[in-house]
């Protein structure tokens, strides 16, 4: 019985020898786009004004506190033009694949994407669900949901049966990272559009997935995200409603025979509950091993080495792993780390979540080894010199292309600490952060067209050792960035 964030994260482990054969069933491989037969569907255009900001003119900026004064359909198109869209396609013997805004463990997508609107000039009060493949808003309910002046409210949900066709119990971790991914998406593109917004982790499961009309055996709200209206409070909820119809509760299946995975439906359930008051969360930082003491400050870029814009950025974003051992320029460095320390200032206690490292192989000015990262004082600490990026492509079910990248960003939380100040919900605080912080890194690489790639498979325990992690803490995820072959 999985209990906590510890149980299934230690049941989730990769082990070396024990790992297992798993074949795919592609008779039963989940489809990737949903949609709801019978809904009224309005089509998008894509014709939208580009966001020409640079990201870094908008990582770590001070949001917007006022509400907006008049909020247009236009905002809107922009939004989904951007957040979660697709971007090009892929030829392959067995037919297209459709890159996203947005990266996914196997290119499975289990996201999905929801819109709560009231007060927007040029569209109706209701509930829509984004399909993606159409670029299409399809409407659920008609009428206003929310007790509180919210203009516009985000819902991402997680299909659990896409990723878990693929990796079976330890998809939970991948639903958390993607969700993670596509919240950092939705909060550039807002900060990017002059849009205040609220994140939230802690909302009302009993509460948010009904209105959605979820089949919670199959698909889950992971994280909302606000457009706060006037005399709005991070503290509203949508009001009780009505079920949705029986067809369109059924969209939430993907495949004509799934399989249900115990663990994920556990820990989903036992992560339910949110605390209503907590004690500031330790600094994780100090709490996963040995305290590093030596530490180097890292200065801001003088020019960032940018070389798109974010809509840009957004568009050409890929996993890209081609690396090719080309020494990394030390502005680039510099910019990199600058995004991942800059602090959000958004209400909640999220970014506490995660600590985070890298693995420097042929950095400009930076000695090979392994550094932990002080976001905090904006500085940098060498706890282990030296050769480190094959060994860490071994852990990564040896995957040997990672050992050609220059840099290796890896995040960390400790678990018990997590739960004893924000209890099981605070494993999904901890994994949807990481993916934010990942995704951050995705768009900044592609930003100064460098690859970068984002890991979630690796054998746990011997990660935990090779950084010298305490009993109790765990790598969450691993991203890979650096020269590659492949001109943007």
């Amino acid at each position: 019985m999985i209990t906590s964030g510890t149980d299934y994260h230690r049941h989730t482990s990769y082990d070396r020898h024990n790992l297992g054969g798993h074949f795919l069933n592609w008779a039963d491989q989940p489809n990737i786009y949903k949609e709801y037969p019978g809904s009224d569907m309005g089509r998008l255009s894509r014709e939208v004004p580009a966001i020409n900001k640079k990201l870094s003119e908008m990582i770590g900026k001070e949001t917007l506190k006022d509400y907006p004064e008049h909020l247009v359909s236009d905002h809107v198109r922009q939004i989904f033009t951007l957040a979660y869209t697709l971007t090009s396609k892929s030829r392959y013997p067995g037919g297209e694949f459709f890159h996203r805004s947005v990266p996914s463990a196997g290119g499975l997508y289990p996201c999905e994407l929801y819109m709560a609107v009231q007060s927007v000039t040029g569209m109706e009060d209701g509930l829509y669900h984004y399909a993606v493949r159409h670029h299409a808003l399809e409407r659920l309910r008609k009428g206003s949901f929310l007790k509180t002046g919210g203009v516009l409210t985000f819902f991402i949900t997680a299909v659990f049966y896409r990723s878990a066709w693929k990796y079976r119990d330890r998809s939970y971790r991948y639903h958390l990272l993607d969700s993670g991914h596509l919240v950092e998406n939705l909060c550039l593109t807002l900060k990017g559009l002059n849009l205040p917004f609220e994140l939230d982790y802690d909302f009302e499961d009993e509460t948010v997935n009904p209105l959605l009309g979820l089949d919670t055996q199959r698909e889950v709200c992971l994280a909302v995200v606000r457009v706060p209206g006037k005399e709005t409070s991070s503290q509203g909820r949508p009001e009780q409603v009505k079920d949705l119809p029986a067809v369109f509760q059924k969209a939430s299946r993907v495949a004509y025979k799934e399989i249900r995975y115990p663990a994920v439906e556990e820990i989903h359930k036992n992560s339910a509950y949110v605390l209503t008051s907590r004690d500031p969360l330790p600094n994780i930082l100090f709490n996963i091993g040995p305290v590093p003491h030596l530490w180097q400050k890292i200065a801001e870029p003088d020019h960032w080495p940018e070389k798109m814009n974010y809509t840009q950025a957004i568009l050409k974003r890929r996993s890209l792993r081609n690396f090719v051992t080309t020494q990394l320029p030390k502005a680039h460095f510099e910019a990199l780390l600058t995004m991942l320390w800059k602090t959000d200032p958004l209400p909640g206690f999220y970014e506490d979540s995660v600590c985070m490292g890298f693995l420097a192989g042929n950095v400009e000015g930076i000695e090979p080894g392994c550094y932990w990262v002080n976001r905090s004082e904006q500085c940098v600490s060498l706890v282990k010199p030296g050769e480190m990026m094959g060994r860490m492509a071994h852990i990564c079910l040896d995957q040997e292309w990672l050992g050609q990248a220059a840099l290796l960003f890896f995040f960390v939380t400790n678990l018990k600490l997590l739960e004893q100040n924000r209890g099981s919900r605070g494993y999904r605080h901890a994994m949807l952060t990481a993916g934010r912080f990942g995704q951050k890194l995705y768009l900044g690489a592609t930003a100064m067209e460098l690859g970068c790639c984002g890991i979630g498979a690796f054998y746990d325990h011997e990660a935990s050792a090779f950084l010298d992690l305490s009993e109790d803490s765990q790598m969450l995820y691993l991203v890979a960035v650096g020269i590659v072959k492949k001109i943007f």
